[in-house]
């Protein structure tokens, strides 16, 4: 498989989560596209998206080869279409030009061409970030969000000799050989906090989860006192007297704190700061192990019983949405600094990255009063996500399922316990 067929598959994955080609080109006023690629069956697609949008109908060429036809029948729509070959003599006509493709051609006019990297990037952003997002914000008024990314190690000439050391082994294979060391005692990157192997493998190994029938994912329940996960949630400690509002930490496994304990999580050290210096916050660290799948976030997000004034830190690694504001922590460990050996591999912090962070996290709230005041720059007439929860579950407290779906899950939930499936 092409790294362009790869680049297909997210392309089309952005269409069943609800975003179209045509619907690009009448958010971009695209009005006579040309697109073109080398493959003749993904044309066969982009042109089934329009067909049945009817909206637009673009020329669709294929860059090299004789002319093809596509003897397919999708949907019954039509059972055959012929792709002609481009003729780059005849591109002025068109108001873009959409290549399938990441290569470069110099005869194209480069004004009015969009390449296969850029065009995915769009559509990631705005399937995974925007739209979910944007629909949230406008059913939860009174709710903060702020979308944050992950940091990692900038292999350079600063680069540490730590870090070029935990750059060839990640803490999954730590993790690994921590399960098969057959009860030798081996050296770690976490000896220096005094941790034992059987308190590493906790901390890296944490809790598995579980997902439900709804879409949302939750933690399974681990009672190790150095880990601590009960009902989804991860323990934040320092958590006393009363508060006003709630920060809800969603992320990826470095928010969850994977090789940290649970009393020196991001979360924990965000609450200590807080209690400090008089704040009435709550921190929940409501993370999970998502890996890139932004649809379980969405899920999440959607069941939170978050209220007015209420901050929701989001981890989308990497994407971020306009008019929302982003913290970007990507270079904050940047050699050179003066923080000390931060990270356990080469995209996960250690509890020392984690204090660290907490604090840069803290300035950029108080710097910004907490977002209190706050104006989101979103569309009020945004159409809604149909798919990830965002439309299913909006309500908070457990969300809001049609009666229709309720029924179809009820029904399934009574055919797994009747068959033990």
């Amino acid at each position: 498989m092409t790294p362009d067929q790869l680049k297909c598959i997210r392309l089309r994955d952005c269409f069943y989560a609800g975003y179209s080609m045509p619907q690009y080109c009448i958010d971009n006023g695209i009005k006579n596209p040309l697109i073109a690629s080398y493959d003749p069956e993904f044309l066969w697609e982009i042109y089934v998206q329009f067909r049945y949008d009817k909206r637009i109908m673009p020329q669709l060429s294929l860059i090299s080869g004789e002319p093809v036809t596509v003897a397919h029948s999708v949907a019954c729509v039509l059972n055959g279409q012929l792709f002609n070959k481009i003729n780059y003599n005849d591109t002025g006509k068109y108001d873009r030009i959409i290549m399938l493709t990441t290569n470069r051609f110099k005869e194209l006019p480069a004004d009015k061409t969009v390449y296969f990297d850029s065009l995915l990037g769009q559509f990631i952003q705005y399937v995974y970030a925007e739209r979910p997002l944007y629909d949230y914000l406008n059913q939860n008024t009174g709710a903060k969000v702020i979308v944050t990314n992950i940091p990692n190690i900038k292999n350079n000439e600063y680069t540490s000799e730590y870090e070029k050391k935990v750059l060839k082994k990640s803490i999954h294979q730590l993790r690994r050989e921590l399960e098969t060391r057959n009860g030798k005692t081996i050296e770690t990157r976490f000896d220096e906090f005094g941790y034992s192997n059987d308190e590493v493998h906790a901390i890296l190994a944490l809790s598995g989860n579980k997902t439900n029938l709804d879409g949302t994912t939750d933690l399974l329940d681990n009672d190790h006192p150095l880990v601590m996960t009960k009902g989804g949630i991860r323990k934040t400690a320092n958590q006393e007297g009363e508060y006003q509002n709630t920060i809800w930490c969603m992320g990826t496994c470095i928010y969850y704190g994977i090789g940290s304990p649970y009393d020196k999580t991001i979360e924990s050290y965000l609450q200590k700061i807080f209690n400090e210096n008089g704040h009435k916050y709550r921190v929940e660290n409501v993370s999970q192990f998502y890996s890139g799948r932004y649809q379980d976030i969405f899920y999440n997000l959607n069941r939170l019983p978050v209220k007015k004034d209420d901050i929701v830190l989001i981890c989308l690694q990497g994407l971020h949405a306009r008019g929302i504001p982003f913290f970007d922590i990507d270079h904050i460990f940047d050699r050179p600094h003066d923080h000390g050996e931060v990270f356990a591999d080469a995209g996960h912090i250690n509890e020392r990255g984690n204090k660290v962070l907490a604090q840069k996290m803290y300035e950029y709230l108080r710097e910004n009063d907490f977002f209190k005041n706050f104006k989101y720059d979103i569309p009020s007439d945004f159409p809604p996500v149909h798919q990830y929860g965002v439309v299913c579950i909006q309500n908070r407290g457990g969300g809001s399922l049609s009666v229709n779906i309720k029924r179809s899950l009820n029904s399934i939930r009574r055919s797994s316990e009747r068959y033990a499936l």
